[in-house]
């Protein structure tokens, strides 16, 4: 349950996708069909792999067709790719050594794998496990690569996005998103499990709830003057959602449907009510100023669009969410979980006074699932949220 497990990460974009947001919003999506199956990086959070396990039963599929039965098993390097053996027991039998293994489940059931024993999740369609070569500065390791359908793939995101306590038109609402997220990325893509993308937490969130409102969807995506929209959702706005060049910058003014509205129905949030947290005035000055910033411009929102810092004898002008992102990648993200945030020295701290969860621009999610409970549809919270943009027709 994404929004109640991951308050302070998942549920807003991270430092990487600071990156993303710049590159994405250089131009419009041209591509309109979405791809049928997508592969997904896994473990990407994990700052290195050097063994994935793997539970059995299920089949290798190259590069020779193996039955694996019951058990857990694990991959290592071995020098020029990889190795395959069962863990536990005093001997420890090579099943397979190969430059790559592709992977699928026996039976109805999805494979589980992960980068050690307690970290195991279920996916479907097949897993490459591989060898990385060694780039400067870091080792080899291992990789994961999971060819999924799209549908399980977006089943997927909008359960880990979710709760069960959401209504089917707010699902269908996420789903909708999804899938326009998707459109541009080409027949097969390649993606990250994380929120450089979207996060991706496998089969175990497919809920039935949530297949059937993907289900109903069927690949609809929003769009604009006939292209898929540069759309985005965050958790909790907390009474407005902010223009997205507000937030991003020049290069989302022409994305007309990225408007602020007032919204009034996120109150159920956990985020919905102010964050404050205190921070030691030496850490606070050694990782983001030397002083209070300055802030120079609030929009509508009343969210910083920018600001004023020193350090060093060096004076820097940032956005506001460049700003909130240093906050959280250097201090922690259950710092300020909103950009709508202040900062005051108090004594000998500084104290972060945030509301809402999330960088604020588009979708609010919990506010969805507020429209979804008085009786609105999908297209009728997109309309709210992305004015000027529509739902394709099929």
């Amino acid at each position: 349950m994404a929004l109640i497990l991951s308050l302070y990460m998942r549920m807003f974009l991270t430092v990487g996708a600071k990156v993303a947001i710049a590159l994405c919003l250089l131009s419009l999506p041209s591509a309109k069909a979405n791809p049928s199956s997508l592969y997904v990086k896994l473990f990407q959070a994990r700052p290195l792999v050097s063994s994935i396990f793997v539970r059995g039963p299920f089949v290798i599929v190259n590069p020779t067709r193996t039955v694996i039965n019951d058990g857990v098993f694990e991959f290592t390097d071995a020098g020029r790719g990889i190795v395959l053996r069962k863990v536990g027991g005093k001997r420890q039998k090579e099943i397979v050594r190969a430059p790559y293994v592709v992977m699928a489940n026996r039976g109805s059931e999805p494979l589980a794998i992960g980068p050690d024993q307690a970290h195991m999740r279920k996916y479907y369609g097949e897993i490459t496990v591989k060898k990385e070569p060694a780039e400067p500065g870091k080792p080899a390791q291992l990789t994961a690569l999971n060819l999924v359908d799209s549908f399980n793939y977006v089943s997927s995101v909008v359960g880990g996005e979710t709760t069960p306590q959401f209504g089917k038109e707010a699902l269908k609402a996420m789903a909708v998103l999804v899938y326009t997220r998707l459109a541009p990325k080409g027949k097969h893509p390649t993606v990250s499990d994380t929120t450089d993308e979207m996060v991706y937490l496998g089969a175990e969130h497919e809920r039935p709830e949530v297949i059937d409102a993907v289900n109903e969807i069927d690949r609809v995506k929003l769009l604009y003057n006939g292209r898929p929209a540069q759309v985005f959702f965050h958790a909790c706005c907390a009474g407005r959602t902010s223009d997205g060049v507000d937030i991003f910058g020049k290069g989302a003014k022409s994305l007309v449907y990225l408007k602020g509205v007032r919204c009034d129905y996120c109150k159920g949030s956990p985020l919905f009510g102010p964050t404050v947290k205190k921070i030691p005035a030496a850490i606070f000055e050694r990782e983001i100023a030397g002083s209070e910033p300055k802030v120079l411009e609030k929009d509508n929102a009343e969210r910083i669009v920018s600001a004023e810092i020193s350090k060093g004898g060096r004076t820097e002008v940032l956005s506001g969410y460049q700003l909130w992102l240093r906050i959280g990648q250097k201090l922690g993200w259950d710092k300020a979980p909103g950009t709508r945030y202040e900062i005051k020295r108090t004594g000998s701290a500084y104290t972060i006074k945030s509301s809402g969860g999330g960088h604020g621009v588009g979708l609010c999610q919990w506010g969805a699932q507020g429209l979804s409970r008085q009786g609105k549809s999908h297209a009728e919270i997109l309309k709210f949220y992305f004015p000027s943009a529509s739902l394709e027709r099929r």
